[in-house]
């Protein structure tokens, strides 16, 4: 069992992606292999990985443990809430690009401020709403905040992109 999503407690705290976010993300997706690292044995963790082939990328998206293991050339996900400091460390320290959804808290949070200073190629693409997320039953939540995109050398044209 990947020993992120072990640390969840599985029906309560998993919402998937809505397709319209992948939608407004792919013009600023590198055309290069996809790690999409984020699932479970739940079919539909796997929701995001099969849209984003949909969309013409190339997504290796593995049953695995994500802080073991490295695949792909860039990360594009929307990892667990309660490990994304962790996810972000690793990410930062194999120099790996990456595009994750994100709250927008993390903007609050010194972790993140300290990783902005030390890493200027860590970039922003705010989203124009918020994110209703799909629960593993299919219905659609009702988010109680706003998400963002924290990309990290993706050469956006600003450090800063509002959708």
């Amino acid at each position: 069992m990947n020993k992120t999503l072990s640390k969840l407690d599985n029906e309560k705290v998993e919402y998937y992606t809505p397709e319209w976010v992948w939608d407004l993300l792919k013009p600023f997706i590198p055309n290069k292999v996809i790690w999409e690292c984020f699932r479970n044995e739940n079919l539909l963790s796997t929701k995001s990985a099969d849209y984003l082939r949909e969309l013409g990328f190339e997504v290796v998206n593995p049953l695995c443990d994500f802080f073991e293991n490295n695949y792909g050339d860039i990360v594009v996900s929307n990892p667990p809430y309660n490990v994304k400091k962790e996810v972000l460390e690793r990410l930062l320290s194999l120099k790996k690009p990456f595009m994750l959804i994100l709250p927008n808290i993390i903007l609050n949070t010194l972790y993140f401020i300290e990783m902005a200073k030390a890493n200027p190629e860590i970039q922003i693409i705010i989203l124009p709403k918020r994110v209703d997320f799909i629960k593993p039953t299919s219905a659609k939540s009702v988010s109680t905040f706003h998400t963002l995109v924290v990309c990290y050398k993706i050469n956006l044209t600003d450090r800063m992109i509002f959708l």
